[in-house]
């Protein structure tokens, strides 16, 4: 499979501010990421926590912030992380798992699941 990138929206949390982009979605990455210039353009504000990551060149810590992601005309608020190293969009695991979206390696494009909840009776 190679890689799979789709248009994003990604907002304020007021929805004031909505930037179309191009991202990568990583299956590999928890979280999504934004490039600082992302968010000093969206005027995002950080929480003040710090999440420690593991990328290819070693760990790193970045700072923890909440935006509007729309993918595929599903909206939420969601938490992504701002990188001052990393210079384009990574769409992560929490934001395809909260939007119920999972690649399809056959078509490499992302399809929408059905959420499981398990109920034990």
């Amino acid at each position: 499979m190679g890689h799979v990138e789709t248009e994003v929206k990604i907002g304020d949390l007021r929805g004031d501010k909505i930037i179309r982009v191009k991202a990568l979605v990583d299956t590999g990455s928890t979280f999504t990421v934004i490039p600082e210039d992302i968010a000093r353009e969206l005027n995002l504000p950080v929480t003040g926590e710090r999440v420690k990551v593991l990328t290819a060149r070693g760990y790193d810590e970045l700072e923890l912030t909440h935006a509007i992601i729309e993918v595929n005309g599903k909206r939420r608020i969601l938490p992504i992380l701002v990188s001052r190293s990393i210079d384009r969009v990574l769409l992560g695991v929490i934001t395809l798992e909260a939007m119920q979206l999972r690649v399809n390696p056959l078509t490499e494009k992302l399809e929408e699941y059905t959420a499981l909840l398990y109920i034990q009776l």
